[in-house]
């Protein structure tokens, strides 16, 4: 996916040293600003370059024109989960995550599904259901059959089952889902649903602070064992990495090696590296910039380390820190590869540095 005969193709390294210099000799009231040359991040990365999205964003012409020129992968944000596409009536709608999947067409860019089945939420519909009318199981079967199919042929694949595991690592996590169906069997019938609604998209268990707690990591890949030794169609795991820069070095590319004992695709699914949540231990926020952009280059280090067939995807949450939902915690933080003018930041240059 290179540009062929532009001039970064000729000295690529050069300007990425550059601007990891420039980024590293600034002041910290200038290191967001300092102007950094980089090429699109699609057009140097061997995998799908991703970004999280919600429809009113590709109504803005300047982040439009950002997603389309640095993404090749588009996920929705919240507006395909439960709490979007099921009313209280128990109908469905569409019209956000079409638009999402129409301008993902439009650029030529792959679609991926976020989520099916996640234990926060559940919909008064499911929640009242009149098992005279219909059983909890076919309700279920008959959301997933739905959702997964309307986007049949486009969607590359799905987050099936997100955050499963219990934030302290004992066991998975209760849930309406859990509840009526088993909490285990509840998973595997995801699964067995989205392979029928779509044979061609590759299904993903994807979860969050594995590289923070081990005892979460060790559960969720005990998780994906089971999984596969009950004959689930699960074709890969999803790593979040939503992590603070404070994160200890190894950590992310200890967790993307694990996750690639099993020879499943690996997506880093919505990676952002928090200034604001940093527990306060580096003394100002430069070196706290320093080590975020350290943190973008150990990740997608690690993920080139995966062999080829398993780079599924290494997906941003989000492209611009002005539109990150991080930005509702503090509106100081600044966790993504481009400032809020949309220009590149010594983060995006590590990370570029690693994938080119």
């Amino acid at each position: 996916m290179k540009l062929p005969g532009s001039l970064y193709d000729l000295n690529r390294r050069s300007f990425i040293g550059s601007a990891l210099a420039l980024g590293a000799c600034q002041p910290a009231a200038q290191s967001q600003t300092s102007p950094i040359s980089l090429p699109p991040l699609r057009s140097i990365a061997p995998f799908p370059v991703g970004t999280a999205v919600q429809a009113m964003h590709l109504t803005d012409p300047a982040l439009a024109r950002l997603i389309a020129t640095q993404a090749s992968q588009l996920t929705p944000e919240w507006e395909m989960k439960m709490e979007y596409i099921v009313l209280d009536d128990g109908s469905f709608r569409f019209e956000a995550p079409d638009a999402i999947a129409a301008f993902a067409r439009a650029h030529g860019m792959g679609l991926f599904g976020h989520t099916l089945v996640w234990y926060a939420q559940t919909s008064p519909a499911f929640e009242r259901l009149d098992e005279g009318r219909v059983s909890f199981g076919a309700a279920y079967r008959n959301y997933i059959h739905a959702v997964v199919g309307r986007y049949r042929g486009q969607a590359v694949g799905w987050d099936v089952v997100n955050e499963a595991v219990a934030e302290d690592g004992e066991g998975w996590r209760d849930s309406l889902w859990s509840q009526r169906l088993g909490a285990f069997e509840h998973m595997v019938l995801a699964f067995q649903h989205a392979r029928e609604a779509d044979p061609n998209a590759r299904l993903f268990l994807n979860d969050y602070n594995l590289e923070w707690i081990p005892k979460k990591r060790a559960t969720f890949l005990r998780l994906v064992e089971r999984l596969l030794a009950a004959g689930a169609p699960l074709d890969g795991v999803g790593t979040q990495t939503h992590v603070a820069a404070d994160q200890p070095p190894g950590e992310i590319a200890r967790t993307i090696r694990e996750l690639g004992q099993f020879g499943l695709a690996v997506h880093v699914s919505e990676f952002d590296v928090s200034i604001s949540r940093a527990q306060g231990l580096m003394p100002n926020r430069l070196e706290l910039e320093r080590q975020q952009a350290a943190l973008y280059g150990e990740a997608a280090e690690a993920f080139m380390a995966l062999p080829p067939r398993q780079r599924f995807a290494f997906s941003f949450w989000g492209l611009r820190d002005k539109d990150s939902w991080l930005k509702r915690e503090d509106a100081g933080d600044t966790p993504l590869p481009f400032d809020d003018q949309g220009r590149p930041k010594a983060a995006a240059a590590a990370w570029a540095a690693q994938v080119g």
